[in-house]
């Protein structure tokens, strides 16, 4: 049976940020040969449910993710209707194919050709690719905002404008999908989009917030804060009216810089730079203070408001140019590691958190790259055989054997502890092609001060216990034809990413190649949870996904969250086997009342998992 365009849209209740999923009013629809076809919730979700099960149906929605939401909200039986359409790759994202066709023409972010940012509203693709402006359809008193007056109103009595704009939005999204690559398949887009759904419960599914634990948190900060004014106000940068003195702060930064012997790094005006990188990175105790995201007045400002709900919804993007996720609302990928903060987020009454994240994961996803291009790694060598890749290159670096650094590492032999930080800081570093004067600075992110001889020393040592990585260089630089732009097309995926710089390009390889294992443990993950009851993971909730550590919800229950666990991990490393397949891939779970950073796996005697407490 041949196949069958339609494109989709819901119309809703106005989102809020407790709700994501709004109430369903009514769906649109719209094939290349039929009207478009509305209806209201009380048909929709049945109708919709006969397109899921039809083969034939490719069904098109812009940011599908949203609109798959509202749809499973309004009938769960859905869900698992989806899913399996998702597997099938039969539907498809307009917004997420101009993402990934702009990542292959080097413009994802930004357009050099139209010199402007890069955005992915219908109606800009519209805009784009039809040449039409819907502009004044989304603002002001458009019908986009107020579908909820028709709520239970029947068809028949909606205006001719609502009905009409219902109809547009899916008739319009079908024409986009047809013009982007003129309809034609977009690597790597099935994938992405069934990822984003996979997300999109995460965000529905929400984090409680403990409010006694933002209360302590802020009571905490205000002496902090205080204290960190008093020295702005001292150093002349904090105004007596409680704003900064920009003028002050400058003059500040261009002393910094200057006892480093480098000028200041600059705005793209011109203007003496303060942002957080330069701020850090100045040498300047106050200054560094100042940059800090941990630091007390940001977080006081801007995590504890955020922080001051029941509930938050993070949001994720599933494309960022490495090909990894990002978050917003709070972006819970990049929560500071300040005390107090991840305290704040806990189960639902009757629930555990698990956290179960990934052991050095692209550094076993540079392994495979690595095996892939030349048919040997050392570094994955020594994953599989259970060795720590850090005390590896400690080892190098104390010219010392493995067994021997093994030996001294279990006396607490302070050498070889030293030694392991710094090549922590080293594979994690070294693997992106970061240069020595970078690495410096790298290195002093991690609280470790070197000088770009002692980097030189370090990456010397790093390469001779990783052979395979000067041909991995080599061949990145083949790349791009020994040019400052960089072509990467993603092992297994297949996804192309154009206008790299030489440590992006590096970079991407690894990190692109985890972050699709990623995506599609969500999937396998958020399926098996949502989708089977004979699975001990059935009653759980993903919550959070930190790039390589899912945050689930499980009961509690020790029956029943340990063979969740269990399941939890082995869907981990299933779902990562199949992009990097010769690696040793294993995980590290730890069950907890709240969120803790620190938290550990305990086992009891009998070899069984326990609750980490503090």
């Amino acid at each position: 049976m041949p196949a069958r365009l339609r494109a989709f849209d819901t119309e809703t209740h106005l989102i809020t940020p407790a709700m994501l999923a709004p109430p369903l009013v009514c769906l649109s629809h719209a094939t290349e040969t039929d009207p478009p076809g509305l209806h209201t919730k009380q048909d929709a979700a049945a109708i919709f449910g006969a397109f899921l099960r039809d083969p034939s149906e490719i069904l098109i929605g812009h940011n599908a993710a949203f609109d798959l939401g509202v749809l499973c909200a309004s009938d769960p039986s859905l869900i698992p209707l989806v899913f399996e359409a998702l597997a099938a790759g039969r539907i498809k994202d307009t917004k997420i194919r101009e993402q990934l066709i702009n990542l292959s023409r080097g413009c994802l972010t930004f357009d050099a050709v139209r010199k402007r940012r890069s955005k992915y509203s219908l109606a800009q693709l519209v805009a784009d690719h039809l040449g039409i402006d819907i502009s004044d359809t989304k603002t002001g008193d458009a019908w986009r905002l107020r579908y909820a007056e028709l709520d239970g109103v029947p068809l028949e009595d909606w205006p001719p404008a609502a009905v009409k704009y219902a109809k547009d939005d899916a008739a319009l999204t079908l024409a986009v999908y047809k013009s982007q690559n003129n309809g034609g398949p977009v690597t790597n887009e099935n994938e992405q989009t069934a990822a984003a759904f996979g997300l999109h419960l995460m965000t529905l599914r929400g984090i409680r917030i403990d409010a006694d634990a933002v209360d302590a948190l802020a009571e905490s900060l205000i002496p902090r804060v205080e204290a960190l004014r008093e020295k702005l106000r001292g150093a002349g940068i904090l105004r007596p009216n409680g704003k900064r003195n920009l003028t002050k702060l400058r003059e500040r930064v261009a002393e910094a810089y200057a006892k480093k012997g480098t000028p200041p790094p600059t705005t793209d005006k011109g203007s003496i730079s303060t942002n957080r990188e330069t701020l850090t990175e100045s040498g300047d105790p106050l200054l560094e203070e100042i940059g800090n995201e941990s630091n007390a007045e940001k977080l006081l400002n801007t995590y504890v408001p955020a922080l001051r709900v029941p509930c938050v919804h993070p949001q994720y993007s599933v494309l960022m140019e490495s090909g990894r996720t990002s978050s917003r609302r709070p972006n819970i990928q990049n929560i500071p590691r300040a005390p107090g903060v991840r305290e704040s987020f806990t189960p639902r009454p009757g629930y555990v958190f698990v956290s179960c994240d990934y052991s050095t994961l692209e550094l076993c996803a540079l392994a495979q790259i690595c095996r892939d291009l030349f048919g040997r790694s050392s570094m994955g060598d020594a994953i599989n055989a259970g060795q720590d890749l850090h005390l590896a290159v400690a080892a190098e670096i104390l010219g010392i054997s493995y067994s021997e650094a093994e030996t001294r590492k279990a006396a607490e032999d302070p050498e070889v502890k030293n030694a392991r930080q710094l090549s922590k800081i080293c594979n994690f570093g070294y693997g992106g092609g970061m240069g020595s004067a970078s690495f410096v600075s790298f290195a002093k992110s991690s609280g470790v001060v070197i000088t770009e001889e002692k980097a030189e020393d370090l990456r010397s040592a790093w390469f001779r216990r990783w052979g395979e990585m000067r041909e991995y260089f080599q061949h990145i630089n083949t790349l791009g034809g020994y040019t400052e732009s960089y072509t990467v097309k993603q092992h297994r995926s297949g996804r192309i990413r154009r206008g790299a710089s030489f440590t992006a390009a590096a970079n991407s390889f690894f990190q692109g190649l985890a972050a699709d294992g990623c995506k599609k443990m969500i999937v396998d993950l958020q399926r098996e949870c949502y989708t089977d009851p004979a699975s001990p993971l059935w009653g759980s909730y993903p919550v959070a996904f930190v790039h390589d550590e899912v945050i689930a919800e499980l009961p509690d229950d020790p029956e029943i969250w340990r063979p969740a666990v269990a399941r939890l991990s082995e869907i981990m490393i299933e779902s990562m086997r199949a992009f990097i397949p010769d690696i040793r891939i294993t995980t590290s779970a730890a069950v907890m009342d709240r969120w803790y950073k620190n938290a550990e796996p305990v086992l009891n005697a009998a070899g069984e998992l326990e609750k980490w407490t503090p």
